[in-house]
């Protein structure tokens, strides 16, 4: 059985009740003054303009806005606000419907039909509008951490699984220099961790979110590592690094349950290179193998996990030196930092469990 890791119930999430206070009518002889803005609650008692339109309509004028417009716009009551919420869920949504057809076909039609659409980079500014509107105006400004869950939660459960993880990338992905999502980015090629800091901080928010079980974020975090397809695996283990040892050894210990010893004993592979590239204390891997050890009731299950692990940094290291010589890579820093690092990582690795192990 797996030992359940304390989550941080520090914070409780509390709505402010809502005061109703008796209005006063005033009769006025002189003509009232025009007003510019109404809301949808007054709208249902004078019939504004805002209320006779179709939804339709108005996702169409929330279309024109900026996300400055939109913003100033949302703050005219809760009504609007709540609008502008509903439009911004309905845009994510539509995007990913579109996205997802095209990522899960084979049809080279489709595949060309994408390509010219991300040229012109149609899908991309509303995805940065969505993100710049609701980074700024609804998740950011909080200085407490329960008003930001709630402003997440709200946003993300609408929405199917596969939704939430996209949506959660846009909203907190890492973004290229000139400004566009790094979709591809996280597939081909391994990250600093300050791209992917502000998604591990967004997942924590779930994770120490009261309510949420392991096994949602578990199911966020298998959709999430796929978009638009499988990640390069040094970025799924530095964001689990990021993301902390409570979240890591969570889902660590849930692959172990389930017999994917090989997954797992790959994913630490690369936890423990992360940790020698990034400059964190190689113990800290080392007692998450421990911990992930005391899943197994028997010395024989212990012993074929360790072997699991061993073998795996051995194929590791030889995947990447074939890779270097196949491609001829040798004068690629890159490829041959990755190499050094995985070297050094698994001699500091092994040197560090010797002595926590015989001390």
């Amino acid at each position: 059985m797996v030992r359940s890791t304390p989550r941080n119930t520090g914070y409780t999430l509390t709505r402010r009740s809502k005061h109703k206070h008796k209005r006063t009518h005033h009769h006025h002889h002189g003509p009232h003054p025009a007003r510019t803005i109404v809301t949808r609650r007054q709208s249902h008692i004078s019939g504004s303009f805002f209320h006779m339109l179709p939804p339709e309509v108005f996702d169409m004028i929330l279309d024109k806005l900026s996300v400055l417009e939109m913003s100033m716009f949302s703050m005219v009551s809760k009504e609007i606000t709540g609008c502008v919420v509903d439009y911004i869920s309905t845009v994510a949504w539509k995007n990913r419907t579109i996205v997802q057809n095209f990522h899960h076909s084979t049809c080279l039609e489709r595949r060309s039909t994408i390509g010219h659409y991300r040229d012109l980079g149609v899908r991309w500014h509303k995805e940065l509008q969505l993100r710049l509107f609701c980074r700024q105006v609804l998740l950011d400004p909080w200085q407490n951490q329960p008003d930001s869950q709630f402003w997440l939660m709200q946003l993300l459960k609408p929405w199917p699984m596969v939704s939430q993880a996209r949506l959660l990338f846009i909203l907190y992905g890492p973004l290229l220099p000139e400004g566009s999502l790094g979709w591809q980015d996280l597939v081909e090629r391994g990250l600093p961790h300050s791209a992917l800091w502000d998604l591990s901080k967004a997942i924590l928010l779930l994770f120490d979110e009261v309510g949420v079980k392991d096994s949602v974020i578990q199911a966020i975090l298998e959709e999430l590592i796929v978009i638009p397809q499988p990640w390069h695996l040094e970025n799924v283990a530095r964001l689990l690094v990021l993301c902390g040892s409570s979240l890591c050894y969570t889902i660590l210990a849930s692959k172990a349950i389930n017999g994917r010893l090989r997954e797992i004993s790959r994913l630490i592979v690369y936890i423990i290179m992360v940790c020698e590239k990034d400059g964190y204390h190689m113990s800290w891997a080392v007692k998450l193998v421990q911990q992930i050890c005391k899943i197994f009731n028997t010395a024989p299950e212990r012993f074929f996990f360790i072997q699991e692990l061993e073998n795996m940094f051995s194929e590791v290291t030889r995947d990447v030196f074939e890779f270097s010589v196949a491609g001829n890579h040798f004068g690629d820093g890159e490829t041959f930092q990755t190499l050094c690092s995985l070297l050094n990582s698994s001699a500091r690795f092994h040197t560090t469990f010797l002595h926590m192990l015989l001390k």
